[in-house]
């Protein structure tokens, strides 16, 4: 092919992509969904916590805090401990509920969550059984969804990095091991039931009450009380994926100022080719055995075939509050 015709081709393509972006951001609304798309930003925008930025140790910071002692996690990923500069942005003290996931479906002209399978759709619709409980979603949805908010608000929405998870969760940088209301679990001593975060218990009296797998249940995301810092659920209640490939030696060559993970994706799941991305907090934690929920790294691929209890709260990039 010669240039001229080169040039052509090139040009005719260009033009086909641009119709399809401007056919996605193009979509007409009544006058009622522009209502209710004003109303649902503004929610958002008043749900935000702003984060001062600053300096902090991200990692395993137990030997650092015993004086040379031993660490809380013996997994090495989340080692060596190194210092991190953050600037300023705002996370959502909430994890993104799935009305409000269904809410952006319908508005955005995307079709309902659907699985090929029916005991996965089933699955989902018990994880998402209680009103206002996280949407389930996989990493490219939850990284669509920020997206979405990003274009409609003209503010720089996006996926949270795992810096910025972290630091959030340990309200700026402070050595808490659990992001919780007071840095520990707590539980009724009588009931066993949760104070601060879903027990074994909260999820039997669930199968009791309503006849669904309680194991499979996830509750209101305001449920149990936040943190000092005023973030919800960052501890338990589904994993929250944020926007980093996955690599178990990335604190080694991390760089100081404002990590975004590695440029290219690093480990392979040898099964479904796909490439792992970071997700961080916890599922159905155990206080005896989870150390360091704050700065514990876990990882997924990015588009499962099945519900896999994650989902996702946005941060937006600008050094100022959100008004």
């Amino acid at each position: 092919m010669n240039k001229i015709g080169f040039y052509g081709y090139s040009v005719f393509l260009l033009l086909i992509i641009s119709g399809c972006d401007n056919a996605e951001q193009s979509i007409k609304h009544s006058p009622q969904e522009q209502a209710e798309i004003q109303q649902y930003i503004k929610k958002v925008k008043a749900d935000l916590v702003y984060v001062k930025g600053g300096s902090f140790w991200m990692g395993d910071f137990c030997k650092k805090n015993r004086d040379g002692g031993s660490y809380c996690s013996p997994e090495k990923d989340t080692k060596p401990l190194h210092e991190v500069e953050l600037s300023s942005y705002s996370i959502s003290k909430f994890k993104t509920t799935h009305e409000d996931y269904n809410f952006y479906l319908k508005i955005a002209g995307l079709p309902k969550q659907r699985f090929d399978k029916n005991w996965r759709n089933d699955m989902l619709a018990e994880m998402t059984y209680f009103k206002n409980s996280p949407a389930i979603i996989t990493w490219t949805e939850a990284n669509k969804y920020c997206v979405w908010l990003k274009n409609e608000t003209g503010l720089p929405f996006s996926l949270p990095t795992e810096a910025q998870w972290e630091y959030a969760a340990r309200s700026r940088g402070k050595n808490i091991l659990v992001a919780t209301d007071d840095g520990v679990w707590r539980e009724n001593e009588k009931s066993g039931q949760g104070e601060n975060y879903a027990t074994d218990e909260d999820r039997n009296k669930v199968e009791e009450d309503f006849g669904i797998n309680g194991l499979s249940v996830f509750f209101p995301v305001d449920k149990y009380p936040s943190t000092p810092f005023g973030l919800y659920g960052m501890a338990e209640n589904g994993y929250e994926w944020v926007k980093d490939w996955y690599d178990p030696d990335y604190y080694r060559y991390s760089p100081k100022k404002d990590p975004q993970g590695p440029e290219k994706p690093v480990v392979k799941h040898k099964d479904t080719g796909q490439y792992w991305k970071v997700r961080r907090g916890g599922n159905h934690p155990d206080p005896t055995g989870d150390v360091g929920l704050t700065f514990f790294r876990g990882y997924n691929i990015p588009d499962n075939d099945f519900p896999d209890g994650t989902t996702v709260r946005c941060v937006v990039n600008s050094s100022e509050p959100v008004k």
